[in-house]
């Protein structure tokens, strides 16, 4: 009986430790999803207003993580001044302070590190922030498979210590405590290093999701589509849109034969070589084109005009001297400069610099009806079978426009019915219209 009693109070006594190991992991678990989750919403939120609290930014930016604490006079939880050379992936510890945010630990008590590509950091800009801009990381499963690409941030929990990790402190970590080493929070199974990020720039880094005997890191990632969805970005996009075709249309108020005469410029080009698509004086008007891209640089047109812009004819300059009619272009022009491969612009024939009456006799129509002088199209996001990778894709039109808006551009239609409508699977451009007069509408 004493025997029975002393193996039925071992087996309770085993039940209720198994109990309470589950019970302490699933609280530690719930730490650290809720610290994850709270980590990213502070970083996409980041992301989003970047614009609106750095004068002639755009939106999408994510700070440097805070790489070693006050051994370099930095503030603890600080984003670094500097984390590397552009496009150059960086990690380190969670910018806390940065964004906000109280010291973010996990169930384990261990505070929280961060990646971030080198496309999306904000320290040495990528050359373009769109929502085309490519994320540097990787994410895979414990059976090597690809759970997701082009992802800008990740941020972990490196749970408790496991063999050969020491987080004993050096001093650089007053309120987090431990030292700034990676390898001694993030894990190595031997094939992926959560620990590591490349040091070559554009160079693609991947992170493993799982639990083993050598890796108990937890992550949660963030992709373009978290912060490229958010509304607000959308308005500015749209608003965008709408300033740059009054742009152009303010051009028609200049030209040297008077305000009878409303002739607009050429359509823009995109010059070689492709990897210059970033470059602003590159959407030049030299190919007299009546579908383009946004003209930028004007120097055939203003040669056809005769337009009172000033020198050296960009329409669209940063400083808006040549659109004096749209007073708040310079607060869009660095929207323009990081989306102009998404815009473009086609013109009716009787409304081109050169041989054309400024006056519409057949001009523009969009769903089969209107007289347009011309129409600004906005290319969405990119649907089944576009691809906006390299500098080859950006100049096939094929890879942006959809429908009767790429069939008339492409074929240089001066007097064609463009489309508008709803987003669909196969269709997602916006219109704005220059009406005869050059005021600008939806269309």
């Amino acid at each position: 009986m004493i025997m029975l009693v002393v193996m039925i109070i071992g087996a309770i006594t085993i039940f209720v430790s198994s109990l309470n190991s589950s019970a302490l992991k699933i609280e530690r678990d719930k730490a650290t999803a809720a610290a994850l989750a709270q980590a990213k919403d502070a970083l996409v939120g980041y992301a989003i207003t970047y614009g609106d609290t750095h004068a002639g930014q755009v939106h999408g930016y994510l700070p440097c993580p805070d790489i070693d604490g006050s051994a370099s006079g930095n503030l603890e939880g600080s984003s670094e001044l500097s984390c590397g050379g552009k496009n150059v992936s960086s990690n380190g510890k969670l910018p806390w302070k940065t964004l906000g945010l109280p010291t973010l630990r996990d169930g384990h008590g261990e505070c929280l590190w961060y990646a971030v590509s080198g496309t999306f950091q904000s320290n040495q800009k990528t050359d373009m922030m769109n929502w085309d801009t490519p994320g540097l990381f990787e994410i895979l499963d414990a059976s090597g498979s690809t759970v997701a690409q082009n992802v800008v941030a990740v941020v972990f929990a490196p749970g408790a210590a496991l063999d050969g990790q020491n987080r004993a402190s050096d001093g650089t970590a007053p309120t987090c405590g431990g030292n700034y080493t990676p390898a001694n929070y993030l894990d190595n199974d031997g094939t992926i290093n959560n620990a590591a990020v490349s040091g070559t720039a554009n160079a693609i880094s991947q992170f493993r999701l799982g639990a083993s005997a050598q890796l108990n890191d937890q992550i949660i990632f963030i992709t373009r589509d978290d912060i490229f969805n958010a509304r607000n970005i959308r308005a500015k996009l749209a608003a965008m849109t709408q300033k740059a075709a009054e742009c152009l249309a303010d051009y028609g108020n200049r030209n040297s034969s008077g305000l009878g005469n409303k002739r607009l410029p050429w359509s823009g080009r995109l010059r070689n070589p492709t990897s210059d698509y970033w470059t602003d004086s590159n959407y030049d008007d030299e190919d007299n084109r009546l579908a383009g891209r946004l003209p930028y640089r004007v120097n055939t047109s203003d040669a056809d005009t005769g337009n009172q812009i000033d020198y050296p004819y960009y329409q669209l300059a940063s400083n808006g001297a040549n659109c004096p009619g749209v007073a708040d272009w310079p607060a869009y022009y660095p929207w323009w400069s990081n989306w102009k491969d998404h815009l473009f612009y086609a013109l009716a024939d009787d409304f081109k610099p050169k041989d054309s009456s400024g006056s519409c006799g057949t001009c523009l129509r969009v769903n089969g009806s209107g007289s347009y002088a011309a129409v600004v199209m906005f290319a969405d996001r990119k649907l089944a079978g576009q691809s906006r990778d390299s500098g080859a894709d950006r100049l096939n039109f094929a890879n942006y426009l959809e429908g009767r808006n790429f069939t008339n551009g492409s074929n240089w239609f001066g007097n064609g019915n463009y489309q508008s409508g709803a987003e669909t699977a196969d269709f997602n451009d916006v219109l704005y219209c220059i009406r005869p007069d050059l005021t600008v509408t939806p269309c």
